[in-house]
This record gives C-alpha cells, sequence and structure tokens, in this order.
C-alpha cells in the first residue's frame, strides 16, 4: 500500500484499506478520510484503538466522512498486515459497485436473539430483501457485537437463524479494561483494577454498548468465509460445578474451586509454570456442539475463579484442548483461501486476543505478523469471534474478498 502522512490506503477500487495512528479522534477521522477518499453511499467499516473516547471517535468519523455510512469498533490491537496498537484501521466498500444494508440491534440485554434478528431483516430490507431472499452465493453478513455484554451469544445465534442459508463472520468489541497482565509482555501497561470498559460499536455517528449489528454485503467479486482453529482435543473433562454466566464466570470444575481443578487438570495436559494468563491462554476450554469443538478461552484467573471469554453454564461438560501449531494453521487458512478465490482485495480479519496471548507467550508474534503481512489484512483483536450462529474463543474468523468488480 501506497503510504501518505503515516497513513496507508488504495484508491479507485472497490475495497479499499487504510491504518493510521491514533492520537485523537479528529486525527484519527481526518487521517482515515484522506486515506480513504470516501464517495458519496460508501461504507467504512473501522476499528479503533480503544485509549480513545469512543462516544468522540464514533461522531468525529461520522462528521469528517458524512458522505459515507461509517460503522465499527473500539479494538485493544489492530491488524493491518502486522499486528499493531494504538491505530485505526479501516476498510472502504464501494457503495455504487458494491451493495450493501446495515441493521443496528440496540438493548441487547432486553433480547438478543430478538435484536440479533431485528438487526438482519433491517440490514437485508435495506437492500430490497427479506432475510429469507439473502442468497449465499451473493450474500454474506458481517456482525459486531458489544465484547462486554453477556448477551453477546445470543445476539450471535439470533443472526445466523434468521438467514441460515448465508456465510455469518464477526468480532466482538474489545477494550483494555481489566487488561490480562500477560499483555505487558506486548508492550501494554495493565490498566488499574475498577477501570470503566470502553468496549463499544459505532453506528452513524453514534458509540453504542449493549448493542450489534449486521451488515449485509453483496461482494461484487468472489468471497470466502475463513475460520483457523489450531487447538487440538485431549480427553481430559471437567463438568461446571457452579458458575455466573452473566459475569462469564467459572466458580467450581468438578466440585472443587475452579482454578485449582483446572490447574491440576492442564497439568495432566502438559502446562507447565504458574498458573497466569499466558499459561491459561495456551490451554483453552471446549465445549462441543454436533461433534465439533468450539473453544471457550480463559480470559483471566482471579484466585479460585476463571472468567472466561464467552459464557458457559452449570453442568457443561468442558474439554481441554491443548495448543497446535498456530502459526502454521493460520498460514493454511489464509493461503487456501487465496488459492481458491486468486488475487484478494482484502481480508477482513477477527482474531481473538487469546491467540495473540499465546503467540507472546510462545514467542510467535513475529511469524505471526508475516503471514498477516502476505495479505491485504484489515482486522483486530476481537474478544469473541462468529463463526456461523455461534460465539467462539481462540479463533480467527475473516472474510475475504477476491475476484473483480462485477
Amino acid at each position: 500500500m501506497a503510504r501518505t502522512a503515516n497513513a496507508t490506503g488504495e484508491g479507485g477500487r472497490a475495497v479499499r484499506r487504510a491504518c493510521v495512528p491514533a492520537r485523537a479522534p479528529r486525527q484519527v477521522a481526518d487521517d482515515l478520510a484522506t486515506a480513504l477518499s470516501p464517495s458519496a453511499g460508501a461504507l467504512v467499516i473501522a476499528f479503533v484503538s480503544s485509549d480513545l473516547d469512543p462516544d468522540a471517535v464514533a461522531n468525529e468519523l461520522a462528521e469528517r466522512m458524512a458522505v459515507a455510512r461509517v460503522v465499527g469498533c473500539t479494538s485493544i490491537g489492530e491488524i493491518a498486515g502486522p499486528v499493531a496498537t494504538g491505530t485505526a484501521v479501516a476498510l472502504l466498500i464501494d457503495g455504487v459497485r458494491v451493495r450493501f444494508g446495515v441493521g443496528l440491534a440496540p438493548e441487547l440485554s432486553r433480547g438478543p436473539i430478538q435484536a440479533g434478528r431485528a438487526a438482519v431483516v433491517a440490514a437485508a430490507a435495506e437492500l430490497g430483501l427479506a432475510a429469507d431472499q439473502l442468497d449465499p452465493a451473493r450474500h454474506v453478513a458481517i456482525t459486531l457485537v458489544d465484547g462486554r455484554s453477556p448477551m453477546a451469544e445470543g445476539f450471535c445465534l439470533g443472526t445466523a437463524a434468521t438467514a441460515p442459508r448465508i456465510g455469518f463472520v464477526g468480532g466482538a468489541a474489545s477494550d483494555s479494561c481489566d487488561m490480562p497482565r500477560s499483555l505487558a509482555l506486548a508492550g501494554r501497561a495493565a490498566v488499574a483494577p475498577g477501570a470503566r470498559s470502553t468496549a463499544a460499536l459505532f453506528h452513524d455517528g453514534v458509540a453504542h454498548r449493549d448493542a450489534g449489528l449486521a451488515v449485509v454485503v453483496a461482494p461484487s467479486g468472489s468471497f470466502e468465509v475463513i475460520t483457523s482453529e489450531h487447538m487440538i482435543p485431549t480427553p481430559l473433562r471437567v463438568v461446571v460445578t457452579s458458575a455466573d454466566p452473566s459475569r462469564r464466570l467459572v466458580l467450581e470444575l468438578d466440585g472443587q474451586p475452579a482454578a485449582r481443578r483446572y490447574a491440576e487438570v492442564i497439568r495432566a495436559a502438559g502446562a507447565n509454570g504458574p498458573l497466569d494468563n499466558a499459561l491459561a491462554a495456551r490451554f483453552p476450554f471446549a465445549v462441543y456442539v454436533g461433534g465439533r469443538p468450539y473453544v471457550r478461552s480463559v480470559s483471566g484467573v482471579a484466585g479460585d475463579e476463571l472468567r472466561l471469554a464467552a459464557a458457559v453454564d452449570e453442568g457443561a461438560v468442558l474439554r481441554i484442548m491443548r495448543p497446535g501449531d498456530l502459526v502454521a494453521q493460520t498460514r493454511a487458512a489464509l493461503a487456501g483461501a487465496h488459492a481458491r478465490l486468486g488475487a484478494l482485495d482484502a481480508v477482513l480479519a477477527f482474531s481473538c486476543l487469546g491467540r495473540h496471548l499465546e503467540a507472546v507467550s510462545r514467542g510467535a508474534t513475529g511469524a505471526l505478523d508475516d503471514v498477516y503481512a502476505m495479505l491485504p489484512m484489515c482486522g483486530f483483536h476481537s474478544f469473541g469471534e462468529q463463526a456461523g450462529p455461534l460465539l467462539v474463543n481462540h479463533t480467527l474468523a475473516a472474510l475475504a474478498l477476491g475476484g473483480r468488480d462485477g
């Protein structure tokens, strides 16, 4: 990508990307607008460092790019090729050549499944379609949801159930509140306990909490939804005997304090060293649905309790997972899409923060950055990823946009 004033951008294409520093809301909006040059009717999807005030960011983005529709969310780390922090990345979709519709779902706490359905119905209506008319050969849905909301799982289920024939891919807005201590290894300072969450979605000039949104896109060229999972199931299982799903806490496993029992079990799976967030990032749980494991990352260890990145209920049987080859699996997933689609215009990526923590703990961030740098990536580190109807963790969920304008 050509560089102008520390921003990267590409002009004259149906899909364009940009990456700029995130020093202040107005500066971010100015720099992204300059790099992307949005035209009337375009869609801009922006992921902006949560270090900035999301209310100001949402307002400035919409004001500076008033000719375009602007959506997005806060992020704890941005992907534009190599991973960065303290930046803003954005993808522009030319609304003249690529049709899209947007639906917002505010107040998830009042009914997340119904809210997810309403968002997809509204997005399809902007395309002049009913949800059941969406065509998997022509349409794909991108979702964003408040990563701090305990209703995120219900929102994902509601969206996908409304248009089950098409692909769904998305991520959960992230922030640095209660940041795992191990992120200090990546050059980030920990936030003081009790700090206020800044996770939020951007929609038409407003920052929304307790919300989700759906964007239904009809790409002008070929496209493919990508998921990359590298965790390997072990034969080890535990049962959740006490939990607080509303706070995504597991209090007991197999009738014992959760952290103590978890430490015992993962050592049987090969874990070494003290139980901290870095070690937990390498040995997540998984729930099985239809015979397939869906990862539930441990996002924090606090005394005897475990905080998970997605809720689990009492009585759930959790499988212990162990790490496979993160870099090789990511490379294979992205290379496969490239081989099938040909030249890619962009890869909109939602990569779990747990993957980054694992890469940090294993000294693999450079190798992972090299994989990302091979493709036109634009995305962020999320607090959960939507893959079909489920909110999952420790996964790279992405939308590859390829081919030439139709």
